[in-house]
């Protein structure tokens, strides 16, 4: 195994205090950060703990980001449980004038607290399987530059050229989750997992990118950290449109010879699971990780041409590149996800459950590391 990558420098985010959000958060935003975009001077982040987004914007040139936004998913889409359900956002993407934003899509089995409860309550915890409708979120928010520079997110707007811009996702609900899953369910390779919990190779959504074709169909790639099946972990890709008799809702095209509404790509990323996805030109940058609840290896991944695949495709090894090893720690600093930087030659990476030195004394920064890519 090849030496862990050094960071170039620290990048410091001072997120909002979790006791200032609108909706109720147990813990700080920064030791359960999930995913990032950047945007120009703007650094968009996510928990998965919550319902929101935050926008941040550097003063500096990128060496810190804050002055915090958040904006309420609620407030761009129907969402089952409202605000106060949690969403489990696991990837953010910018394609055009949209951010896009996913859930995990997975179910959760609670964590026993042998410390806190007698045997029986420890157990018994690890029998309840949480489904939290709002996870089966999978959609678009129109993002513009105002006049003064600012990005903002918008439930509806009008672009520049004058293009009408509405947000949008699939249909989802308590009872059935969504389009996607509804598909899977009958799915050779996948079905099965639908509703094993996540961190025990049950089907789980971790990252996200976006291309939107020259005929307005957007090309969405979602990584999973689950299942990998032998080996073998797995990015599903979609084509959406928006009907013009529902301008919220996202309607999935059919894909491939057997008109399927969704392709499978399956990658040797030497048995690890995907933890973010990312556009870089023609390719997928890809963070991968342990499927299951361990530390590590975790690395980045390059799928060369991954825009010109067609049809489902089986990735083997000597057709993807290994970018780098990124450190982890012992019970701490979890890579989770990453973006590029401007001149696509650095990226960003955040830490789920980060290390005592990556965190501030205000309770709400936290340090991420910067490396250049190779």
């Amino acid at each position: 195994m090849s030496a862990p990558a050094t960071p170039a420098r620290t990048i410091t985010l001072r997120l909002p205090h979790h006791d200032e959000l609108p909706e109720a958060v147990d813990e700080p935003l920064r030791n359960n950060l999930s995913a990032l975009e950047l945007t120009g001077d703007y650094l968009w982040t996510a928990s998965d703990e919550t319902c929101s987004v935050e926008r941040l914007v550097t003063a500096d040139g990128g060496g810190s980001y804050g002055e915090a936004c958040v904006y309420s998913l609620a407030d761009f889409f129907d969402l089952p449980e409202g605000a106060e359900g949690e969403v489990d956002i696991e990837g953010l993407a910018m394609d055009g004038d949209y951010l896009w934003v996913t859930g995990s899509m997975a179910y959760a089995r609670k964590k026993p607290k042998p410390l806190e409860n007698d045997p029986a309550n420890a157990l018994k915890r690890l029998t309840e399987v949480k489904r939290d409708p709002n996870r089966w979120l999978l959609g678009r928010i129109p993002c513009l530059r105002a006049k003064d520079g600012t990005y903002e997110l918008h439930r509806e707007a009008t672009s520049p050229d004058g293009t009408r811009l509405s947000a949008a996702c699939l249909k989802f609900s308590h009872k059935h989750g969504n389009v996607l899953t509804r598909d899977l369910r009958m799915d050779e390779h996948l079905g099965r997992f639908l509703e094993v919990p996540a961190k025990e190779n049950g089907f789980d959504v971790e990252g996200i990118a976006a291309h939107r074709t020259e005929d307005g169909i957007h090309r969405v790639f979602l990584g999973l950290r689950g299942p990998v099946l032998r080996g073998w972990a797995v990015v599903l890709e979609l084509a959406l449109s928006l009907p013009k008799d529902k301008p919220g809702r996202l309607r999935p095209e059919c894909l491939g010879e057997e008109d399927e509404r969704y392709a499978k790509h399956f990658l040797d990323l030497d048995g690890l699971g995907i933890r973010d996805l990312k556009m870089d030109g023609n390719d997928l940058l890809i963070l991968a990780g342990p499927t299951m609840d361990l530390d590590g290896p975790v690395q980045i991944w390059r799928w060369p041409g991954a825009l010109n695949a067609g049809g489902e495709t089986v990735v083997p090894r000597e057709r993807l590149v290994k970018v780098m090893d990124v450190p982890h720690g012992h019970g701490f600093d979890h890579a989770e996800g990453f973006c590029l930087l401007p001149d696509h030659r650095r990226l960003l990476v955040a830490y789920d459950n980060p290390g005592e030195g990556r965190l501030h004394q205000d309770g709400a920064s936290v340090d991420l590391d910067m490396f250049d890519l190779p």
